[in-house]
């Protein structure tokens, strides 16, 4: 669906979008309610026990850590963290289900009232369009906050293959194949308060609660491997109106892009519905990324239909504030708090620090860096990352994990251009020869001969010469034409090799044309 379509849209209608989002704790060693290990892939049933298959007379015993791990995202969202706690069974009748239920949390969660607030850029029609009240900056960027309604704690579900007819699709498949190795993997749920208004504010929310989770240690939050995985509840309402439309959830979303493009696509559905008189039905729809469309999958089930009941196997938790507080001063520097010291410790600005930050290896490979050329060197190491560096990164497909240079060779490259060793044009050179061959800036100067000339008497001699045969150009020079100053850099430059420094030279020419 255009873009173009969505903003005429959002002329008439405001979009009202909460979301779900699930996250393995992976970190873990042991699924939630047994010992068996966590980990992705593997020949399938093969990580399974009598508990996490529900057989007869085998019980759940808690994982600490997955607990513990639970209250610390809480305390990173600001939510509050309830004292008295309990598990729930949650029925369902799914085939990937093992038990025909799932422990999880109903009406005494963990995690509850947090918030995040979320910093979006102006980029037109998927953004909301009501932006004044925000604080909106002149480019059309705002800050928002979603509110946190419940951060709970549960086991994950097996996972189903469908065969036989459209690869990954339930239509036209002829069987269906069933692994339980996730089934009990320890899983927490995020929902959102019904506060986003936009697909792009969706999708910075999941991007920046990924990089919360991240730095917390919690999960790889890999999306293809199902790791993170994100439902939306969207609906719409015509702009001044207060009750909510009927919504739909939208499942298999597994990348930010096909969040936002789920979104976009059924809200422009959910208003072509009701402009031409019909009614959107409550349920759940399917986001198929390769038709780019959502298709109805089931009627949307309420809280009573699971007949939550708590667990009859475990008895309800209670926190005290020594735990609670325990559990905090594990909290490392979370992504908001590192942006603000990156644009007040290096001065840099808030764009090249959300991007520094928003990736936790190439936020540590920037602070290796600066600890070694210092501060006053901090932007021009942050534009070597975010432009050369990032541009190869991206030319190959990797990360700064994978990258070649060593933060010590990125801080001798900018001191050689900024100490006129090389000039910025040769720099370019030394960079590619470094991603290539993994040598030392200083090594490939000395190797390719590039070291700069910045012997001022070395480049007056050129520069005399070179004024000397072109004196119609010095005169139209002296007459007030002076963008010629570039072609007698160009002369000097050549006649150099390329080699003399680009300042000394522009400062010796001026000074002779115009003395």
């Amino acid at each position: 669906m255009h873009k173009d379509r969505l903003a005429e849209v959002l002329e008439t209608w405001e979009p009202v979008i909460g979301l779900e989002i699930h996250t393995e704790l992976t970190s873990m060693n042991t699924k939630m309610f047994c010992g068996c290990p966590v980990e992705f892939g593997g020949e399938p049933n093969t990580r399974v026990c009598p508990v996490c298959l529900g057989m007869p007379g085998a019980l759940p015993v808690p994982n600490q850590a997955a607990i513990e791990a639970t209250v610390l995202c809480g305390l990173a969202t600001e939510c509050d963290i309830e004292r008295d706690s309990q598990f729930h069974r949650k029925n369902y009748f799914y085939p990937d289900m093992p038990k025909d239920y799932q422990i999880s949390q109903y009406d005494r969660p963990f995690c509850t009232d947090g918030r995040l607030d979320v910093a979006v850029e102006g980029d037109g029609v998927t953004q909301r369009i009501d932006t004044a009240e925000l604080g909106a900056a002149e480019d059309g960027s705002y800050t928002t906050r979603i509110g946190i309604t419940r951060i709970h704690l549960e086991e994950d579900t097996g996972k189903m293959v469908h065969v036989g007819g459209t690869e990954g699709r339930i239509a036209g498949a002829t069987h269906s194949l069933v692994d339980f190795n996730r089934a009990g993997t320890p899983l927490i749920e995020l929902v959102t308060e019904p506060d986003i208004r936009s697909p792009e504010e969706a999708r910075r929310f999941a991007q920046r609660l990924r990089l919360v989770w991240l730095t917390l240690g919690i999960s790889d939050c890999n999306m293809e491997e199902g790791s993170l995985r994100v439902d939306a509840n969207v609906s719409i309402r015509k702009r001044g109106e207060t009750e909510f439309g009927t919504k739909a959830e939208i499942k298999n979303m597994n990348s930010f892009k096909a969040l936002h493009d789920g979104l976009l696509y059924e809200i422009v559905r959910q208003a072509e519905v009701l402009e031409q008189g019909g009614t959107v039905i409550q349920e759940t729809r399917h986001w198929d990324a390769g038709a780019k469309r959502t298709s109805a999958l089931r009627s949307k089930e309420e809280a009573h239909d699971y007949r939550y009941f708590p667990e009859p196997d475990m008895v309800p938790f209670e926190f005290s504030d020594e735990f609670v507080e325990e559990v905090r001063g594990r909290l490392p520097e979370l992504p908001e708090a590192k942006r603000a010291r990156f644009i007040a410790g290096y001065g840099l600005p808030p764009h090249d620090a959300m991007v520094l930050t928003s990736d936790l290896e190439l936020a540590a490979y920037y602070e290796k860096a600066v600890a070694q050329a210092g501060n006053e060197r901090a932007k021009a190491i942050s534009n070597l990352l975010l432009n050369d560096v990032s541009a190869y990164l991206n030319s190959q497909g990797i990360g700064i994990g994978e990258f070649g240079a060593s933060p010590s060779a990125i801080v001798e490259l900018v001191t050689v251009v900024e100490d006129g060793t090389i000039s910025g044009k040769q720099a370019k050179e030394v960079f590619t020869q470094m991603t290539a061959s993994g040598e030392m800036p200083s090594a490939i100067i000395e190797r390719l001969g590039m070291k700069q000339v910045s012997d001022s008497g070395a480049i007056e001699e050129v520069v005399d010469r070179v004024i000397a045969a072109n004196p119609s150009e010095v005169e139209a020079y002296r007459g007030g034409k002076q963008g010629l100053i570039g072609f007698f850099v160009g002369q000097v430059m050549r006649e150099m090799g390329g080699q003399a420094n680009p300042k000394v030279v522009n400062e010796v020419l001026r000074r002779k044309l115009e003395g």
